[in-house]
């Protein structure tokens, strides 16, 4: 297996991945700290391996030295909420019923002036700001509320997604953990949980409650409340399955593989015979593992045997209308 090169084309579709991520819903999420927690993180996760410090700075191709400056110098500053230009400039106008381009300029004077006027064009033409006049005389406004989605309403319910579908997916964890899983403000954490817990859909164990489960996880289809957790559960899954198969050693499919994923392109034409049938596949499989999911939840409550295995199955479509378009653009 010519691991460089997998490494390099899975590289170059997580970049297009997070910067969908990044501009979904008009907004423009902070990327200053992802550098830094991929290595951290990639660092960690190789010491988890069982790989010695200095094999690990020499992948990264750096002395031994240099690797635990860098690892000590980002490590002290991770607990920096990352913020860009695009949001300060945002909340700036927000916290104004109008204000100048002179006032933003002298208020982002440590700032690029290119940069800064290149954000407030993106703000007027994602529609979040207004602008009357030009130059310096230029005013700028927020957009009425009705206009666009506020990018904090929804905040805490993708924070409750995101608490469940980590308890669900670990199967049974301390506060700790979940808190180290998920990356959240220890008190955004802890509201979350307690919403969860009251709503029950997170339980804590009868013999230890700083134990932490869940027996499901629900994002309806059509529901938009959840997104976040429903994306991030099928790229888990789908990423849990090939992990698999990478620490087994496995570099074939086999036809009665339990664990596994296959993918199948199918080329159509405006009118093909065949198209309903071909774009219906997401629909026929979400009935059928629905359907199974409801016989095997009436099963299992008719049960005393503890659950101790898991099949996590995913399922996925991409329905393309230019031969030519990007797998993630």
């Amino acid at each position: 297996m010519n691991a460089q090169i997998l490494i390099q084309a899975v590289i170059q579709q997580t970049t297009v991945f997070l910067a969908q991520l990044a501009t979904a819903g008009r907004l423009r999420a902070p990327l200053a700290q992802v550098n830094s927690q991929v290595f951290l993180d990639l660092s960690t996760e190789l010491q988890n391996q069982g790989l010695k410090k200095n094999v690990i700075a020499d992948m990264f191709g750096m002395t031994l030295r240099t690797y635990h400056r860098k690892v000590r110098e980002l490590s002290q500053s991770r607990s920096v909420e990352g913020r860009s230009l695009w949001e300060a400039v945002l909340d700036f106008v927000r916290q104004e019923e109008h204000v100048s381009a002179l006032e933003i300029d002298q208020r982002f004077a440590r700032d690029d002036r290119d940069v800064v006027a290149g954000v407030l064009g993106d703000l007027v033409d994602s529609g979040f700001c207004s602008r009357s006049g030009r130059g310096s005389r230029a005013v700028y406004r927020l957009a009425p509320a009705g206009d666009f989605e506020d990018p904090t309403s929804a905040r805490d319910v993708a924070q409750e997604y995101l608490v469940w579908q980590t308890v669900f997916r670990h199967g049974s964890l301390d506060f700790e953990r979940l808190l180290l899983l998920t990356r959240l403000p220890e008190e955004a954490c802890r509201q979350a949980l307690d919403a969860l817990v009251a709503a029950g859909r997170v339980e804590r164990s009868g013999t230890d409650p700083q134990q932490l489960s869940s027996t499901e996880l629900d994002v309806p289809v059509g529901q938009s409340e959840g997104w976040e957790a429903a994306i991030f559960d099928h790229y888990q899954a789908m990423l849990g399955a090939l992990c698999a198969k990478l620490q087994r050693g496995d570099n074939r499919a086999e036809r009665h593989d339990e664990t596994g994923g296959a993918t199948y392109s199918l080329d159509l034409w405006p009118g093909h015979p065949l198209e309903q049938e071909a774009l219906g596949c997401l629909e026929r499989v979400r009935v059928t593992m629905e359907n199974l999911r409801e016989r095997l939840d009436q099963v299992n409550r008719g049960q005393e045997q503890k659950v101790s295995e898991r099949l996590v199955f995913y399922v996925g479509q991409h329905f393309k209308t230019n031969r030519n378009e990007d797998f993630l653009a």
